[in-house]
């Protein structure tokens, strides 16, 4: 019986497309345990899904300056702390001495740094899950495609560089290459996520793979975007209120709030968490917010919110945008950081969204934005148009990856 460790990013959009892949793998035999954060446990002990370890964490970890404006991919894993080669290197052997015990025959890694390297080193054959704009092949050529082009220098991959010289273990060309392995899934399309040359890598499109139990949507939930069919449904995903660049979700909330308690029409806030709900909560009855207009949830499954909703703001992450295909909902994009921008960006050039940036959200323009979403037909007609080419490509997601890995 084979045996696979997955270690997935932060967040619930990493936890939402890897643990499909680990239920699919468990249905064909595998036993497969994790790596994962603490927003993602429950649902993961829920669906089955061992800890490889309740022991191993990194928590101890030392963030650096947050921004939300990085540059490019490098910087922004140095600021969240793996520019910390010494505590990278501990973290890395720590997880090894674990992996010996388990004796994985793969190792699947979404945007899972610790687990990449370790891979690397005990020469374990490893499924790398990314994104275009963490791919060594990014169309564009970099992420902030937007801009001119920066001559700035970071250390991350010389570090990395060094530490494989001594483990002996080939060097990294470019520091996107982490994030590739024996197997490069990319779950998404060419067109929202384009590279270049997607043999280089053994690059696979699957198409979306988004973790949506309809099962387990709360009735009350469900009851909130049918309150009342003569007004617009507006379902605000804030994501974490702080994540690894600071004050994200709390953001986009205030703004909101603030912006919307005029607006006519059904508001459903989702924080993704109950914590964050609770600190919702305090700041809507401290602004004086009649909670019969603003309903405040913590999580809800997509295809009742994006399936029952007339536009959809979010924070730009991947598979809220991803989402927006599937269900054929238009959205306003407030991306509260530079990969969130790179999603929003394309999502505004396909047709799909407007987009505002962080530093440029306020009451006029959002209402402006939402009343331009509402009026114009167009957005609709470009989903409808993506959704039907997405169906074209024949995905089976999850299958897809099964089946790639059962090639390894």
């Amino acid at each position: 019986m084979k045996k696979v460790f997955l270690q997935f990013g932060s967040g619930l959009g990493p936890m939402s497309r890897s643990l499909p892949i680990a239920e699919g793998l468990q249905r064909e035999g595998y036993i497969v345990k994790y790596f994962g954060f603490e927003n993602a446990k429950p649902y993961m002990n829920k669906m089955g899904i061992e800890e490889l370890s309740e022991n191993f964490n990194i928590k101890d970890i030392k963030k650096g300056v947050q921004t939300p404006n990085w540059y490019c991919a490098e910087q922004f894993w140095e600021i969240i702390g793996y520019g910390n080669i010494e505590w990278v290197e501990k973290k890395v052997e720590e997880l090894i001495e674990y992996l010996r015990d388990f004796s994985p025959d793969f190792i699947i890694s979404d945007l899972g740094i610790l687990s990449c390297i370790a891979a690397r080193i005990m020469d374990i054959p490893l499924i790398a899950i990314t994104q275009s704009c963490y791919h060594p092949n990014i169309a564009f050529g970099r992420i902030r495609w937007w801009e001119e082009e920066q001559n700035l220098k970071f250390t991350l991959t010389e570090k990395l560089n060094n530490y494989f010289k001594k483990k002996g273990v080939s060097q990294l060309n470019s520091f996107e290459e982490i994030f590739t392995g024996s197997l490069t899934i990319i779950p998404s399309f060419p067109e929202f996520d384009p590279i270049n040359d997607p043999s280089e890598f053994n690059t696979h499109y699957v198409g979306p793979i988004l973790w949506d139990p309809l099962d387990m949507a709360k009735e009350e939930y469900i009851k909130l975007f049918n309150r009342d069919k003569n007004k617009p449904t507006i379902f605000c995903y804030t994501a974490r209120f702080y994540d690894n660049v600071g004050e994200s979700g709390i953001i986009i909330f205030k703004t909101l709030l603030s912006a919307l308690k005029e607006f006519d029409a059904n508001i459903i806030f989702s924080t993704g968490s109950d914590s964050d709900r609770k600190i919702a909560k305090e700041i809507s009855n401290s602004y004086g917010i009649d909670e019969e207009k603003f309903s405040i949830i913590d999580w809800v499954p997509m295809g009742i919110a994006y399936g029952n909703s007339d536009v959809v703001i979010h924070h730009g992450g991947h598979g809220s945008c991803l989402g927006q295909f599937l269900y054929e909902v238009p959205s306003l994009i407030i991306p509260t950081h530079t990969e969130r921008e790179y999603n929003a960006r394309i999502c505004t050039k396909m047709g799909v969204s407007k987009f505002i940036k962080r530093e440029d959200i306020g009451k006029a323009n959002i209402l402006a934005e939402i009343a331009e979403i509402l009026s114009n037909s167009s957005f609709k007609e470009r989903l409808h148009f993506w959704h039907a080419k997405l169906n074209e490509y024949n995905f089976t997601g999850v299958n897809k990856v099964l089946e790639l890995i059962q090639k390894l």
